[in-house]
């Protein structure tokens, strides 16, 4: 396992018990102002970072007398320094470079480590950084920052990392794990995620976490929030990211960078799961059975039955095949009709333009994100027209009580909230990964 340096931007975090977790510290005497009077055994290495430059001589030489292991110089080269206590180090706080330009970087700089850390924005700047750590020779440090970078900092070995930073009571740097976690992660931790954007709305995360903790399992899910999701597959394969779940508005999207699909997803056109099954990317829509299991649970009879399902995106490809595979009938509408005609041809099912009443349908599927936190509240259609002894399932799960589900109950109609599906599609794609169920009521408590 790569070893966890400890960065410490505050006093207090030198007398916390992150320190007996770490194998070294990291001082950051442009944070703290100075050496810290008091320090314990481990090695330790300080980073100048952007102190007054006239100063750098005399903190160099009392970090020298105290018996630092390293100097994090930057990038200024300090005549008075051996490179044999010289860390050179390059940060850029808005981007990650191609490839061949972080290769350059590193043969810029010179120390007995050296160190680039750059800001991650999406999958390609991750597999940046995995093809330049294939090229660069000699002992260094090539991590991400943010979020999406996080990963580089749980799979340093991987990269070939010297060390790896973590933080105590405060990061020091944007995607900075506490060195807690790190050190209970340990090596070869499995990774799942979530991809899609937006995605401050996701109970995913909380959901995987319990279950992961649940099984025993070490391991991290973590969210990668992209504009797009061009080299996602590579990335898992270079990454060992052992899992993905697929959201808004990728899921039909990343069909193309999957190595097979199962048969549910096939026949949908989209999925919501992926898993990397020994470096070969499987698909999967674990949706349709949320999405059955959630009607099921809310009393709703799918055989036999006549629904509206409003919406044409991988969600509504889901509603459509759940409820015809199991007897259902289905009419499909949406804003734009010709995606509404397009989906009903490929699902074997009806289309209508513009819904002008709810008579004739005795169940009502909202698979648009009107409604979620972040997007317009209005009603995907006029909620006056829905009555009772109609069902309304809004596949919306935050706010848990959508406007549509508030409307339709004061109408008389029985609900069934999205989060119960967003339950039982959860429970299905960590049985995939992890060949574990958990049970509902620990995703259930995590999220309620």
């Amino acid at each position: 396992m790569t070893r966890i340096c400890l960065s410490i931007g505050i006093t207090e975090d030198l007398f916390s018990p992150s320190v007996d977790m770490s194998d070294l510290l990291e001082l950051r005497v442009d944070k703290l102002g100075a050496i810290p009077g008091d320090l314990p055994g481990s090695p330790f290495i300080v980073t100048l970072g952007d102190t007054d430059h006239d100063h750098h001589p005399r903190i160099v030489q009392e970090a020298l007398d105290r018996g630092a292991w390293l100097i994090d110089v930057g990038e200024h080269h300090i005549d008075q320094l051996d490179e044999e206590f010289m860390m050179m180090s390059h940060h850029d706080w808005d981007i990650t470079p191609p490839t061949e330009r972080i290769i350059d970087l590193f043969s810029s700089l010179r120390g007995q480590v050296r160190k680039c850390a750059f800001m991650v924005n999406c999958y390609r700047d991750l597999m940046s950084i995995m093809e330049a750590s294939a090229s660069i020779r000699g002992r260094r440090v090539l991590i991400g920052m943010g979020e999406l970078g996080a990963i580089t900092r749980i799979r340093s070995d991987i990269l070939g990392n010297e060390f790896t930073f973590a933080h105590g009571g405060r990061a020091t740097a944007p995607g900075q794990l506490p060195v807690e976690e790190m050190r209970e992660l340990g090596e070869d931790p499995v990774i799942l995620g979530v991809t899609g954007r937006p995605l401050g709305h996701s109970l995913s995360p909380p959901m995987h976490r319990a279950a992961l903790k649940a099984s025993g399992i070490r391991g991290k899910y973590l969210r990668f929030d992209v504009p797009e999701i061009d080299m996602m597959g590579a990335f898992m394969k270079a990454y060992d990211v052992r899992g993905m779940n697929v959201t808004i508005p990728y899921k039909v999207q990343a069909l193309s960078q999957m190595d097979s699909l199962d048969a549910t997803a096939k026949a949908v056109g989209a999925i919501n799961t992926i898993s990397n099954e020994g470096g070969n990317l499987v698909g999967y829509n674990t949706d349709v059975l949320g999405i059955k299991e959630a009607l099921w649970s809310g009393g709703y009879r799918i055989e036999g039955g006549n629904a509206l399902v409003v919406g044409t995106g991988g969600a509504a490809r889901a509603c459509c095949h759940a409820l015809i595979s199991e007897g259902g009938g289905v009419t499909v509408t949406g804003r734009d009709p010709e995606k509404a005609r397009a989906l009903a041809e490929d699902m074997r099912c009806m289309d209508i333009d513009k819904v002008m009443g709810m008579e004739g349908f005795d169940l009502v599927v909202n698979c648009t994100p009107l409604g979620m936190e972040g997007f317009p509240e209005d009603s995907p259609f006029d909620v006056r027209e829905i009555h009772e002894g109609q069902t309304v399932f809004d596949m919306v799960y935050r706010p848990r009580e959508t406007p549509l589900i508030r409307e339709a109950a004061a109408q008389g109609a029985k609900t069934i909230e999205g989060i119960e599906m967003l339950i039982h599609q959860a429970l299905a794609s960590f049985r995939i990964w992890t060949g574990k169920d958990v049970g509902q009521d620990v995703m259930r408590e995590a999220v309620l």
